[in-house]
């Protein structure tokens, strides 16, 4: 397919949202993932920061991020101003709901492939020359109350999970798909998703093989799926496992050779093949690659994402 913009312009449309239909599908796909992703984590990193600083025995920045994801969320679904956008919005966040069998498959074939791909974390910490400072926490949780340390990494992971898979294999991957296809749609998302982490000390060429099989594993979710939903789950309950580790709250298996040398995510990996391909069975059955279909029940007109 063509890597052009789009051709067609509308001349009474003003002059910023001409120039933007002008730019390649890839820029706007990614320019709009990048936008989501600092709008939507901006505020609670705040909270979390005033909180500690403020009252830290009292984690009341928990609720309040609660309420900010839920707003965000409800907005990058189509509700809210301008309306104008409100399907488009709606189409590119997808947010499919999704049937008992649809759940328990995804998170099985997930959850195995997601123990598979952090496996690799350890992995390549074990083998390869990473920053001495690679996995450092960013501040001391030890000085904070049980709650308060238990609701940072909450907040951290239900951040990561709603903003991060809104970004990336919501907004930016529906996009990319729709003009490039899903292959590329997924490796352009796997790149951005590393890139997007280059801000941290872990995130070295030497953990790209991890950024790109993790978007995979994710875009393959939301193939089979049409939705984000699973991945949100998988990404939170990661996050929540994984962030504790790196703040040495719980240990590490850094010193387990069953970890560090590939054992766990050989098995694991292997062990993910026979659940995917019952997903993929179970949303061939369910007709789920039909998008013509409401993603949600909450009220939105109907989609059609069969271009």
């Amino acid at each position: 397919m063509s890597n052009k913009a789009d051709v067609t312009i509308d001349h009474s449309a003003p002059v910023a949202l001409r120039l933007w239909r002008r730019l390649p599908v890839v820029v706007r796909g990614i320019i709009t993932g990048q936008l989501i992703l600092a709008i939507g984590g901006f505020l609670p990193g705040v909270l979390l920061m005033a909180n500690l600083k403020l009252s830290p025995n009292i984690p009341w920045f928990l609720p309040v991020t609660a309420i900010w994801l839920w707003w965000f969320w409800q907005y990058l679904n189509g509700r809210g101003w301008p309306q104008a956008t409100a399907h488009l919005r709606h189409q590119d966040l997808r947010a499919r709901r999704l049937s008992g069998r649809v759940w328990f498959w995804s998170l099985l074939a997930g959850g195995l492939g997601m123990v598979s791909v952090m496996g690799l974390i350890f992995v390549t910490a074990k083998f390869a020359d990473l920053p001495q400072k690679a996995f450092e926490a960013p501040f001391d949780v030890s000085a904070y109350p049980p709650w308060t340390v238990f609701s940072i990494f909450l907040s951290i992971a239900a951040v990561a999970g709603v903003v991060e898979e809104a970004a990336f294999r919501g907004y930016m991957l529906s996009q990319i798909q729709r003009r490039h296809g899903w292959i590329v749609g997924i490796v352009i998302v796997g790149l951005m998703f590393f890139v997007s982490h280059l801000s941290h000390a872990y995130a070295t060429i030497a953990l790209l093989p991890f950024f790109l099989i993790y978007s995979v594993l994710h875009g393959l979710l939301v193939y089979l799926t049409r939705s984000i939903l699973p991945s949100i789950i998988l990404h939170a309950v990661a996050d929540f496992i994984i962030v504790p580790m790196q703040y040495g709250v719980i240990a590490n298996p850094s010193a387990s050779w069953f970890v560090t040398h590939g054992v766990l995510t050989l098995i694991f990996g292997i062990a993910s093949m026979p659940a995917f391909y019952r997903l993929a069975a179970i949303a061939r059955d369910e007709n789920l690659a039909d998008e013509t279909v409401s993603l949600t029940n909450d009220g939105a007109d109907p989609i059609n994402m069969s271009r």
